[in-house]
This record gives structure tokens, C-alpha cells and sequence, in this order.
């Protein structure tokens, strides 16, 4: 650890370490590709260049395309002529060109405009001319093509020829510029002219700075040169083996990397990168993942990486990494379960077998090149380096490694974990598929016996001191002690994995800082040798965060670990006061690269070790990636509803964006690349004041704004956490139509006349008003006098009905006491005549009839005496007017006697009185009111009386 520490220290003060001493070679650099299929133009690309804001533009076979992280566009120049050159000045224009075409193009509205050049010169100057190269000198742009420079200055444009001869290709060092002439060879050039060089260098394509005063170029066919400034060219053969590969593959571009580092591009063999000593650092090609091994153009970004237009495609090469990977592309070794770097190779354990690679920390001559150890196919579990010895735990048994082959030392299946009760012991303990097995070191390892208990398969294994260990089962974890002098293993203690602990799925024993813990899917346990049990580490569980839930734990010393959770990484260092750094984001790049629950690491030459699900990464504990990751670029503004047409149209900011268009979409972009996906948070003050969640997605919708003011706010978050400054900007969304100015001043002219008018309305209302009360009054006075009127009339009516009432009720009495009357002069008549017919004479003797007759015969005249009918009739008619000429009417058969009878009946007089008054019995009476019932046709139940009343 200290050796480690001094030599990171001499490094750092020396200045030596840099993104070129971060080159690895061990493995090769992430290469992400960009196929035509994802940039949608052609396949070959020219040249490449990074703008100020860390967009990528490539000069295309279909025009220029611009990266900036998230989205491509192409641009075509004039008249649709492919680029063959482009570069990006400092103030962000962007200048190309290609067949008899070029010029620049300028950002406006969020997209490209092309302003093309060629107008100010003649036609027939550029015909079939092709602009390969662009340079700046001072304020003037240099466009330079195979047979003249296009000098432009002050919108003018100068012609410079070679003096009769082409041009090969130009290059630019610092404020020098280079080009070849044939047949001269290399020149330097200047505003005076053109000047040979002393040693004549022909089919340059390369020229880099390599020291103050030294240039290395480099040649196709004659390899690399240290040119000097006095214009003396001698061979760079420092590395003559180098020199014949760049001559195989042909130089075709290069560029410096840093003052150490330098990078070719081939036409054959993909890019080399070497060092100032000629030592090849790493060769990238199709085999390790470039798209295609012929290299047109090359760039080193912002970020210390490559990029690279190749013939088909583009591809992103990130060198300034701490991860280097070897990626098993063609499937020949399977996923990696197990790896062990032991006495100068390094071993890989797959799910096909045993596989092995000399290994090598500073020397890419010996590159990885794995090979299958005959007789090891089938699962790898384990590799274990014991007493200087490597066992290879495996499928079919275990098996000692001996340099490039195997040998079998046990036939039991499935050797999980070997571990060392005491360090450097000559016997070891094995977890396998059936339970625990000992083996002993008799000069090779051997083994010593399969104990018959127990009888299940064991999964994890860890010392505990004085020949115990802690043996983890399915569903309970154990202590055993091992006893060596008559070999048996003896439980201790024997803990259930939901009785002692709070029902857990799995547990791993691990060491940390010289303790046991225990790592659970609830949190890191210990154990209490007092209490006897197990309890949770609380003080670490809180410091680890989700992490406490580690799966495995890989010590790399007493103060570094690596702990590991469901395919996540994370490196915890204990610091001097006790605290712990935990660093995970630098590992979220493994993330869906490593098979779960079997993830593995390995620690060798001060590099960490995972292993993938194809191969295996090597990463850089030491790396410092000091470069701050670029603001976003906030492309526009959309209206969503607009999309469907012109999808990158964007919003106009200049001024306030139209009510119609509320519904926005915020395109933005993170010119930050990275095999990792960025992440993005927003706000949009006026709308939501609060951070949204980190997103992958460089866009967000808002729909329905309201009207006002906003502003939209965004930073990007790197793969290792780094967070962008902010980038913002402001727009406003006008009122709509109907809150404007126009609409409002309207709106007011239609409340002044509306106003107007109900004021008029109303006063005119309030005339009505009074009119209608006063009419309303009016008709109130004449209804109150009609509604007395009404009762004074009910009144006078009910005097009268009442006077008449009385009055009939007088008649009515007059009539009856006519009626009684009569009744009394026939009673008495009556009484008379009897008293007559009992008179007798002086003798006592009656009366004779011839004696009475006379008498009888007044008395009889009397009773029949009409007078009175007529007076009972008139008085009867006043009292019931018609009720004679009613009942004629309608009973034309009634004779008089029978209205008599009717009008008595209708007095409700007795049958007794209407007999005396009719001078008629009794008995007589009733027959004539049967009679008279008949002659009304009456029924039985019907009462003649009321019938009577009732006409």
C-alpha cells in the first residue's frame, strides 16, 4: 500500500501523470460505435472537428452531421455535394467544403444555415477542384485543395498556387502550415511564398509537434520521422517493429494525444497509439471493436477521447478512462465467473471452461490473447491461489493449474469456495455440491477427505479462528470446527435464517478491518460471542446506504473494499478519523454488464478486476478525470402540436411566442459523451419551482401553458456524478387573443357603449317602472274598490237573501197558518156536524136528517169553499214561485186535487192535517199519495216529501 501511495505521489508531482499515462495496456479502451444507420447519412467520413459548445461535425459523403449527444442532423452543402473537410473556428462558425463548393455555416433559430463562398471567385477557377483541407491563419481561412490554396480575408478571396506544381495534402502546426508539392515534397509556407524543406519527405500525411523544436511525420510508405526546424529529416526507428506495422497498415491522419502520446490512423489496421519512446500503448481495431479498420479522420475531443470517421461509420474511442475492457466479441470464452492472475498469466473460469493469457502491465507487444486449457471444459466456479498453488474449483471436481494444463486432484462436483483456516496451512476446506471436503498439501495439493456430514451443499465458507468456520447452507448458517488429527468436523452452533435472523434470503461472511460481518439482503450483521446471537451493524448499515444489502464484500487492504449489490459497485475507503468515502457512481458504467449474484473482482497490478458477462474490465483505482462536464445545450422550443411536420422547427425567442403555441417542448442536449448514459434535471421557474428527477429523456414536455414569463432551467449529471453548470433560457408566452391589447381596448369600447346603453335601459326601466307602479296602483285602488264593491255587493245580497228569507220564512208561516187555519175551521166544522148529529129535542129525541140537512148542507158548503184554496194558493205561489206551473209542466196528468196534495206535501205537512184539509180520510190521503208517487214514476226507496222539495 505504501509503495502504491509513493509511486501515485512521484507521479503527480512530477507532472507525468496525464490523460496520456492513463492509456492502459492492459486490455483495450471502450469503443462506442456510430453506424450510418444511426446517423442516417453515408458511410464514409472525412473529417471531424468539435466546436466550442462540444458539438461533433464530420464532413460526410452527404454533407456535414452534427452530434451533439443526443441528436444527429445532417446538413448538405450547396447543390448537395458531399464534404470532405470541415472545421470549427473559435467565434462557432463552421466552415466545409467539398467538390467545387465551400464555405460556412452559421447556428440561427436552432438550426444550420449554409452560406456558401464560391460566389466570390470565377466559375472555372474551382472546377473538378475538391477542398480537403481548411486551416486558420491569423484572420484568414485557408481552404486547400489538390492543386491551389483558397485564401479568404476581409470577404475576399485570393487563389495560391504551388508554382506549377499540385499540392498533396497541407498540414498546420501551431501557426505553421505544411504541404507537400510534388514532386518537391514537404514545404513550409508562409504570406511570401513556398519553402522546401533540406531533407526531401514525400506521401506525408502526418505532421504532430513532438518536442519544442521537432515535428514527427508521418509517411505511407516510409514510416515515422523526427523532422527538425532547420528542416533536416531523419527516420524515428526507435522502434523498428512499429515502423514496419505503420508501413503494413499505411498512415493515413494522426494527431497528438499529449506531449507523451500520439495516435495513427490507418488505412489497414484500425489506430495505434504510442508513446514519445515508440512503445505501441494500444492498438484499436475491428477485432476489439472499431466498426471498420480503415481510419479517414480523426479527432481528440474535449474530454481526452478519440474520435474517429472511419470509411463506414464513426466510432468514439474513450482513452482518458479508468476502464479498459477485453471484450470477448467472438464468443469464445463465455461468461466469466472466476478470474486469478497468478506467476506472469492471467486465468479466466467461464461457463465453458478454464482459459488462460500471458499478462503483462506495460507491454502491448504481449497483448491478451487467451487460450483454452485442455480437458477444463465445462463451469468454472472458483480459482484460489493456496500456498503459492492455484485450485480450480470446478463443475467436474477441483484441479490443480499447472502453467497451461490441469490436473485433476478430486472427483467431487462443484468446488464453490476453498478457504485457509490458518494462513499458509497445508490443508484447505471445500464447499461443494454435497457438503465439505479437506485437502492437504503432500508437495501438491491432494485430497485428504469428503466428510460424510454434512450432507448438503455448502455455498460460502470463512474462517473464524482456532480451527472454526462459519459454513453458510440453503436456509441456516453454521459454526463448524475442524479437527485434523483424526480429520471430523464438529457444529458448534447452527443458526436459522428466519428464526435468528429477520428472515432473510441469503448471507455472506466477509472481513472488514480485521471483523466478521455478516452481509445480508437486510443490512450487515454481527455477532455477539456473549449474547450468542446475531444483531445488525447499525453504525454501518447508515453509512452505507443501499449498500448495506451487499451481497459480497472484496477486501482489497485493511482500509479498501469493494462491496457489491445486485450487479452494482461500490468502493468504500476508510479514512484516517474512522469515517468511510464511498464512491459508486464511478462504477454505474458495469451496470447490466455483469451477471448477477456471481459477480466477481480480483486486485493485480494496482488495477481492479470485474468480471463480465463477455470478458473482463480493468479499471484504474489512481485515475483522476479533472475535466468538468460541459453545460447542456438547449436546442429550442417546440410547439408539439406542430411535430408532425417539421420536427426540428423550432420557436422563435426573439420575441413573445403566440397563445396557439402553448403547448412546449424544451429540447435540450448534454455535449458530454460517455458510454454511460447522461441524466438531465430541469425546472421551469413560473411553472414548477422544484428540481425535477433525473431523466435519460434530453427533452420534456409542458402542455397548456398559461400566459407569462418563464424560465427553463437545466444541468446535466454525469455516469460518476459530476453535475453540469445550468444552462437557461427565457421565453414569454403571449396573452391569448382575446387578453391583448387590441381585444382589451375593444373589450373597453363594449363596456363604455354597453354601459351607455343599459344606463339608458335602465333609466328607461325606471320610467317604465314608475308608469307600470303607478298603473299598478291604479288597478290595486280599482281592484280593492271592485273587491268592495264585490263584498258590499255580497253583503247587500246576503241582506237580501237573508230579508227574503225572512220574508219567506214569514210567508211560510203566514201559509202554514192558513193551512192551519183551514184546518182548524174544518175540525171545527167537523166537531160541529158531530155535535149536530148527537143533538137531540126537547123530548131527548135526535135530530131528523130532514131536520140536519139544512145545516149539513152549510157545513158542507163551507168545507168546500174555495175561498180559502185560493187564498192558501196565492200565498203558497208567492212563497214557491211556479212550483204549480213547474210540476203541470212537467207532469201534464197532475189534477188539481193532486196539486193540492203536492203543495201540502211540500209544506211537510201530516197526512192527518192534509186529510182534514182536503176533507178526506186518512186513509184516503194515502192513497192518493200512491197515486201520486205513481204519476212521478218514483221508486220505492226515493221519499215523495223530499222529492217535492227537491222541484
Amino acid at each position: 500500500m505504501m509503495i502504491r501511495t509513493i509511486g501515485l505521489l512521484f507521479c503527480l508531482l512530477s507532472g507525468i501523470y496525464c490523460p496520456g499515462q492513463s492509456i492502459s495496456s492492459i486490455g483495450s479502451p471502450y469503443v462506442q460505435n456510430y453506424t450510418k444507420s444511426k446517423y442516417k447519412a453515408g458511410n464514409q467520413n472525412w473529417s471531424i472537428d468539435q466546436a466550442p459548445d462540444g458539438v461533433i461535425y464530420t464532413a460526410n459523403a452527404d454533407g456535414i452531421i452534427a452530434f451533439d449527444g443526443s441528436y444527429w442532423e445532417i446538413y448538405p452543402l450547396k447543390n448537395k455535394v458531399g464534404a470532405r473537410s470541415v472545421r470549427v473556428a473559435e467565434d462557432g462558425r463552421i466552415y466545409a467544403g467539398g467538390k467545387e463548393e465551400f464555405g460556412y455555416f452559421e447556428k440561427k433559430k436552432g438550426k444550420l444555415q449554409y452560406h456558401s463562398l464560391t460566389h466570390l471567385i470565377k466559375p472555372d477557377i474551382i472546377e473538378n477542384d475538391e477542398i480537403w483541407k481548411i486551416f486558420f491563419t491569423g484572420d484568414s481561412v485557408i481552404f486547400q485543395s489538390f492543386s491551389k490554396f483558397y485564401l479568404l480575408h476581409q470577404d475576399k478571396i485570393a487563389t495560391l498556387y504551388g508554382n506549377g506544381e499540385p499540392f498533396l495534402f497541407a498540414h498546420q502546426v501551431g501557426k505553421k502550415i505544411w504541404v507537400e508539392k510534388i514532386p518537391t515534397g514537404l514545404s513550409t509556407w508562409s504570406p511570401a511564398g513556398f519553402i522546401p524543406l533540406e531533407t526531401r519527405l514525400t506521401n506525408v500525411l502526418v505532421v504532430l509537434p513532438f518536442s519544442a523544436k521537432e515535428m514527427l511525420v508521418g509517411t505511407a510508405k516510409e514510416g515515422l520521422f523526427i523532422l527538425h526546424e532547420n528542416g533536416k529529416a531523419l527516420p524515428w526507428n526507435v522502434n523498428p517493429q512499429l515502423n514496419q506495422l505503420l508501413k503494413e497498415a499505411q498512415i493515413d491522419n494522426g494527431i497528438k494525444i499529449d506531449d507523451r502520446t500520439f495516435a495513427f490512423g490507418t488505412i489497414k489496421n484500425g489506430i495505434f497509439i504510442i508513446d514519445q519512446s515508440g512503445q505501441i500503448l494500444q492498438h484499436i481495431h475491428k477485432r476489439n471493436g472499431l466498426q471498420n479498420n480503415t481510419v479517414l479522420s480523426m479527432l481528440l475531443d474535449k474530454q481526452g477521447n478519440i474520435w474517429a470517421g472511419l470509411d463506414n461509420g464513426i466510432d468514439r474511442i474513450e482513452i482518458n478512462s479508468p476502464f479498459y475492457y477485453y471484450n470477448d466479441i467472438f464468443g469464445e470464452l463465455g461468461t466469466v465467473y472466476a478470474m486469478k492472475v497468478f506467476q506472469d498469466k492471467i486465468y479466466l473460469g467461464t461457463n465453458q471452461g478454464l482459459f488462460y493469457s500471458h499478462w503483462t502491465t506495460d507491454n502491448y507487444a504481449q497483448q491478451l490473447q487467451f487460450q483454452f486449457i485442455p480437458n477444463s471444459q465445462g463451469q468454472v466456479w472458483s480459482l484460489d491461489i493456496l500456498n503459492n498453488q492455484l485450485i480450480c474449483g470446478h463443475n467436474n471436481g477441483t484441479f490443480l493449474v499447472k502453467d497451461n494444463h490441469i490436473q485433476r486432484i478430486s472427483s467431487w462436483t462443484g468446488g464453490w469456495q476453498n478457504i485457509q483456516l490458518i494462513p499458509n496451512a497445508p490443508f484447505f476446506v471445500q464447499g461443494n455440491y454435497t457438503g465439505i471436503a479437506l485437502f492437504e498439501d503432500r508437495q501438491n495439493w491432494q485430497l485428504s477427505r469428503k466428510f460424510d456430514d454434512p450432507k448438503q451443499a455448502v455455498f460460502k465458507l470463512y474462517p473464524w479462528g482456532d480451527m472454526t468456520f462459519w459454513a453458510v447452507f440453503n436456509n441456516s448458517i453454521k459454526l463448524l470446527e475442524l479437527s485434523i488429527a483424526q480429520p471430523k468436523i464438529k457444529t458448534l452452533k447452527t443458526f436459522s435464517f428466519k428464526e435468528d435472523f429477520p428472515n432473510i434470503q441469503r448471507i455472506t461472511p466477509a472481513g472488514i478491518r480485521g471483523n466478521t460481518v455478516f452481509a445480508t439482503d437486510k443490512g450487515i450483521f454481527i455477532y455477539d460471542k456473549v449474547l450468542d446471537k446475531f444483531g445488525p451493524y447499525n453504525d454501518l448499515n447508515e453509512s452505507l446506504g443501499s449498500f448495506a444489502n451487499a451481497s459480497k464484500i472484496k477486501e482489497r487492504d485493511d482500509t479498501t473494499y469493494i462491496f457489491i449489490n445486485e450487479g452494482r459497485f461500490a468502493l468504500i475507503e476508510w479514512r484516517n478519523d474512522n469515517t468511510i468515502r464511498i464512491d459508486s457512481t464511478s462504477f454505474n458504467v458495469l451496470e447490466n454488464t455483469v451477471m448477477k449474484k456471481y459477480e466477481n473482482v480480483e486486485f493485480a497490478a494496482d488495477r481492479f478486476l470485474f468480471a463480465l458477462d463477455n470478458g473482463f474490465v480493468a479499471y484504474n483505482p489512481y485515475f483522476k478525470h479533472s475535466i468538468p462536464i460541459e453545460s447542456p445545450i438547449i436546442k429550442g422550443l417546440q410547439d408539439i402540436s406542430m411535430m408532425n411536420g417539421d420536427s426540428t422547427h423550432y420557436l422563435a425567442l426573439e420575441k413573445p411566442i403566440p397563445y396557439r403555441h402553448n403547448n412546449i417542448r424544451v429540447v435540450f442536449s448534454s455535449p458530454w459523451y460517455s458510454s454511460t448514459a447522461i441524466k438531465y434535471q430541469y425546472q421551469l421557474e413560473g411553472y414548477h419551482n422544484k428540481w425535477s428527477s433525473p431523466s435519460e429523456i434530453p427533452y420534456i414536455d409542458f402542455t397548456n401553458l398559461s400566459w407569462g414569463t418563464y424560465t427553463f432551467k437545466v444541468r446535466a449529471i454525469a455516469a460518476n456524478g459530476q453535475i453540469s453548470e445550468i444552462s437557461q433560457v427565457t421565453f414569454t408566452i403571449k396573452p391569448p387573443f382575446f387578453l391583448q391589447w387590441p381585444a382589451l381596448l375593444l373589450y373597453l369600447v363594449i363596456f363604455v357603449l354597453t354601459f351607455t346603453y343599459i344606463r339608458r335601459r335602465i333609466i328607461q326601466k325606471i320610467k317604465q317602472d314608475k308608469l307600470q307602479l303607478r298603473e299598478k296602483l291604479r288597478r290595486r285602488q280599482e281592484e280593492l274598490l271592485r273587491r268592495e264593491a264585490e263584498q258590499n255587493e255580497k253583503k247587500l245580497m246576503k241582506l237580501k237573501t237573508e230579508q227574503l228569507e225572512q220574508e219567506l220564512e214569514l210567508k211560510n208561516r203566514e201559509l202554514a197558518n192558513v193551512a192551519a187555519n183551514i184546518v182548524y175551521k174544518n175540525e171545527l166544522l167537523n166537531n160541529l156536524q158531530d155535535e149536530l148529529f148527537n143533538l137531540k129535542d126537547k123530548n131527548g129525541n135526535k135530530l131528523s136528517a130532514d131536520q140536519l140537512q139544512k145545516v149539513n148542507k152549510l157545513m158542507d158548503n163551507a168545507r168546500s169553499d174555495e175561498r180559502d184554496w185560493d187564498i192558501f194558493e196565492k200565498s203558497f205561489n208567492e212563497s214557491h214561485e211556479n212550483f204549480f206551473k213547474k210540476l203541470k209542466a212537467d207532469y201534464p196528468s197532475l189534477s188539481p186535487n193532486d196539486l193540492k196534495l203536492c203543495a201540502y206535501l211540500r209544506l211537510n205537512m201530516s197526512s192527518k192535517d192534509i186529510a182534514s184539509l182536503l176533507n178526506i180520510t186518512t186513509r184516503g190521503v194515502e192513497i192518493r199519495r200512491y197515486r201520486l208517487r205513481k204519476k212521478f214514476s218514483l221508486p220505492t226507496d226515493k221519499n215523495l216529501t223530499e222529492f217535492l222539495l227537491e222541484h
